[in-house]
């Protein structure tokens, strides 16, 4: 990726560290029905709330850590990635947090994922078998995962121990990716309800990993966006091709520069969502806000 000299330039004119700058974004107007097709088939390619398996997402403060980059380059990623969380409605953690969402720039991604999975393969715990060849040994340039817990559906009223993370002693690359020790729950419920499954999927970690050669060639801008999108939901595949998305861009939409208003629409909406709700009722809320924002009234 250009981060040198003419390139270094370009990308800073193109991407200002102000948080609170307002992120552009993009979109067509679809009929009611291509827009209902087309969110139908964007919740089942993110993967969100798949079969029986409610959504997860981010309820502890957010707070991202770039590393394998020079500042201010790693600033304005993390930046970024800050205003998208607030423009969106996450919580986001002051500065000077301790990081939950690591983003890596390495220079041999398939490299630093093995040896990762050689040091200590539970870190990798919560991918799922079809997808963990693909994180491994696949040729992706960008590569995430993520740690999630269970709480209650009151949030703080849970005794589970969501699962620890720690840096790394930098494996590989100088990157730093987060350890997890063994999560042990046990939840209690003082009360019933036929809508609600009483409990809450968090997404408490996660790593996100960019190969410098594989990205070369976009813009810092569209590879944060890109970062952001997939730390803050819990996209299942390594490959997602979402046409008019941040999701497209290694693939249709190499254009891309930031998130579109289908990305932002989605991100609000699941940061919306009531988590205390079976899987179909997730997708259908999902689906029904991409729809109404892309065919008002």
């Amino acid at each position: 990726m250009g981060v040198g000299g003419a390139a270094e330039a370009q990308q800073i004119r193109d991407l200002r560290s102000d948080p609170n700058a307002p992120i552009v974004v993009t979109g067509t107007r679809l009929t009611r029905e291509q827009a209902r097709e087309r969110a139908v088939e964007f919740v089942r390619q993110v993967g969100v709330a798949r079969g029986q398996q409610a959504a997860a997402r981010w309820i502890d403060p957010v707070c991202p850590r770039v590393r394998g980059i020079a500042e201010p380059y790693s600033g304005i990623v993390e930046a970024r990635m800050r205003g998208i969380a607030a423009e969106v409605g996450m919580r986001v953690a002051r500065e000077g947090c301790d990081p939950n969402i690591s983003v890596s720039f390495v220079g041999d991604a398939e490299a630093l994922m093995r040896e990762i999975d050689r040091r200590s393969p539970t870190r990798l715990q919560e991918v799922p078998p079809d997808a963990r060849d693909a994180l491994l040994t696949g040729d992706a340039p960008v590569r995430w995962w993520y740690l999630t817990g269970t709480r209650s559906r009151h949030g703080t009223g849970s005794t589970s121990q969501t699962l620890n993370t720690q840096a790394d002693d930098r494996a590989a690359a100088g990157s730093s990716i987060s350890n997890p020790s063994s999560p042990t729950e046990a939840l209690s419920h003082y009360d019933s309800s036929i809508i609600s499954t009483q409990v809450n999927r968090a997404i408490v970690d996660a790593n996100v990993v960019i190969d410098l050669d594989r990205v070369e060639g976009r813009a810092l801008e569209a590879i944060a966006a890109y970062a952001a999108f997939v730390a803050f939901v819990e996209v299942r595949t390594s490959d997602p091709r979402a046409p008019g998305s941040i999701l497209g861009l290694f693939s249709t939409d190499p254009e891309t520069r930031s998130l579109t208003e289908w990305d932002m629409t989605f991100l609000r909406s699941l940061y919306r969502l009531q988590l205390d709700r079976p899987a179909r009722r997730h997708r259908g809320t999902l689906v029904r806000d991409l729809v109404n924002a892309q065919t008002p009234g």
